[in-house]
């Protein structure tokens, strides 16, 4: 996407974000984050245990890891990586790179890069699966009108394919086959040319990612059951949010809003730093839900500052990922 695309959607998003602020109240707003802001050093911890589900997840996918690449650094890692892909503006892959590095000199250029991507696919894989899982008790909770039935419903059935597709890509490789594609789209037959070149080391890197299913043992099905725990730990999220702005214990609810609106915020991934987007699908998903959708803001506002907070963690934890005595430093 063009920067001058960025820029508008950007720009769209803050003139979306500044309406709701205004329809739902700067002073209200204010006092919830106040009075509800407690929540957010609950919120941290929750999302650490999140990180430990990644990691470990990350580390079943290299069934044949060396021993050195401990649970603490690919723990350290993935609360980095995390961190980073807070702070890019747009896809939040910033952190990739910085994993790839971290972990190559315990694994070789190729496994590192495999898992890596291989862990993206699997991240992607586990939101879809607890996505779907949610609008079941979105359609019991959400207002029973043909529209909102049949949103929910196609939504399920797209989800549902989706899950599909990233599982055959994760099992079967991406890296050739998507020089294959490639060649299917005119304009970037030259991209595709001169990738071929390169088919051994891709041959390497799609060997890497789909090791830990010729591995078997359960390494895959271990490693995206725990991201899938992950994944619905941290949507307890907004039913610790709920209760600290005074809904009381409404985990259902929660559940729904954590989801709902991610999905939301995920079909516009192409907003920077998800501006207005995020804002927009709590407030929306929280009106739906019979809330409030004031606080509905509050509630995405106080989930964006647990964000920051784990993007000053991440990001320090940068001077802290360095290796310090590589013990693999082939690329193979």
């Amino acid at each position: 996407m063009s920067r001058t695309f960025r820029i508008a959607a950007f720009l769209g998003g803050l003139i979306v974000l500044t309406f709701l602020i205004f329809e739902s109240g700067p002073a209200l707003l204010l006092a919830n984050l106040r009075s509800a802001g407690w929540v957010i050093g609950p919120l941290v911890l929750l999302w650490s245990i999140t990180y430990i589900c990644n990691a470990r997840a990350w580390q079943l996918l290299v069934p044949d890891r060396p021993p050195e690449f401990t649970f603490a650094r690919a723990y350290l890692l993935t609360i980095t990586g995390f961190g980073i892909n807070y702070a890019t503006p747009w896809l939040s892959i910033g952190g990739e790179p910085l994993k790839v590095a971290g972990s190559a000199p315990w694994l070789g250029m190729h496994r590192a890069v495999g898992s890596v991507v291989g862990f993206r696919f699997l991240h992607a894989l586990s939101h879809v699966i607890v996505f779907s899982l949610a609008t079941i008790p979105a359609a019991i909770l959400m207002p029973h009108t043909p529209v909102v039935l049949g949103c929910l419903a196609l939504a399920a059935v797209v989800l549902a394919f989706t899950a599909i597709f990233l599982l055959s890509q994760h099992r079967d490789g991406i890296f050739e086959r998507g020089v294959a594609w490639l060649y299917r789209l005119g304009p970037l037959k030259r991209v595709a040319a001169r990738l071929e070149r390169h088919r051994p080391a891709l041959e390497g890197l799609d060997a890497a990612m789909t090791a830990v299913h010729r591995a078997g043992g359960g390494h895959f099905a271990g490693a995206l059951a725990i991201e899938i725990l992950g994944r619905v730990t941290c949507t307890f999220e907004f039913a610790i949010i709920l209760y600290g702005l005074g809904y009381g214990v409404d985990i259902w609810r929660g559940f729904v809003i954590a989801n709902v609106s991610g999905l939301i915020t995920n079909l516009f991934f192409f907003v920077p730093f998800e501006m207005g987007s995020k804002e927009g699908g709590t407030y929306g998903v929280f009106a739906l839900l019979g809330l409030s959708p004031a606080l509905g803001m509050s509630a995405a506002l106080l989930s964006r500052m647990r964000e920051m907070v784990w993007m000053a963690i991440g990001v320090s934890c940068v001077l802290l990922t360095g290796p310090t005595k590589p013990v693999a430093t082939t690329t193979d």
